[in-house]
């Protein structure tokens, strides 16, 4: 009968290397002879923990990490888990990226923060789309319009700001000669489309000393010319 015990002191008297080896086989190696190899886990089992504190089924302690890599190896520093692997040709320690998925729901996404673990985004609002701001993705409304996202019209015939007067103004139809300031083009995702509606000419400015395709202003001087603006994060460039 195979003991899945130690054995008994006092009670297996002339067994105990009997069920010391039944005991020890059952997660380590052993092939009968003098090998290095032997003693090895060649099965790993965990019991369940409990909420007893020191219980945990595994626990790493944080230490210095080897020298030189080893393939296989998991180590463990500062709150960073690591494993090596072989990756062209040469041993490359890898970080094991984890997260908190406690507040996560359904159609999130995660990204690596600058802590190299994964930072949780919460899905985003419908028609909304993923950009970056100051190297942190986030939800937005599309660049210069689309689905869900208002596009107003506006008429004008004397000097003007654009989203001055309604922040969602992006689309100008513009008369007589008269000018349009863009606001600026810094962090600025919009597009904002001007139509010479008319038959004088028509100027597109900017502010802050910016440029349009590297020039001050952009001139618009024939009648039904359309022109799309859109930001390079600090300047105005036309398409």
């Amino acid at each position: 009968m195979v003991q899945q015990r130690l054995p008994i002191v006092s009670s297996d008297d002339g067994a105990w290397g009997t069920i010391l080896n039944q005991y020890l086989k059952k997660e380590h190696y052993d092939d009968a002879t003098d090998n290095a190899a032997n003693g090895g886990h060649q099965h790993i089992t965990l019991r369940p923990g409990t909420t007893v504190a020191g219980t945990a089924p595994m626990k790493l302690s944080s230490g210095p990490l080897l020298t030189s890599p080893e393939e296989g190896a998991f180590e463990y520093l500062n709150g960073l888990l690591y494993y090596t692997v072989v990756q062209n040709a040469a041993l490359t320690r890898k970080v094991m990226l984890m997260v908190d998925g406690s507040s996560g729901a359904g159609g999130d996404l995660f990204y690596v923060g600058s802590n190299l673990e994964l930072a949780l985004l919460h899905a985003g609002g419908t028609n909304q789309v993923l950009t970056i701001v100051g190297g942190v993705p986030t939800w937005a409304a599309p660049s210069g319009g689309g689905s869900g996202v208002t596009r107003s019209v506006l008429n004008i015939s004397t000097a003007t700001t654009a989203g001055a007067i309604t922040a969602t103004d992006y689309v100008y139809n513009v008369s007589g000669t008269t000018t349009l300031t863009l606001p600026t083009a810094v962090s600025n995702t919009n597009r904002y489309t001007v139509t010479n509606t008319g038959s004088n000419v028509v100027t597109v400015a900017t502010t802050s000393s910016q440029t349009i395709d590297g020039s001050v202003s952009a001139a618009m001087p024939i009648a039904n010319m359309s022109l799309d603006f859109v930001s390079n994060g600090s300047n105005w460039i036309v398409q």
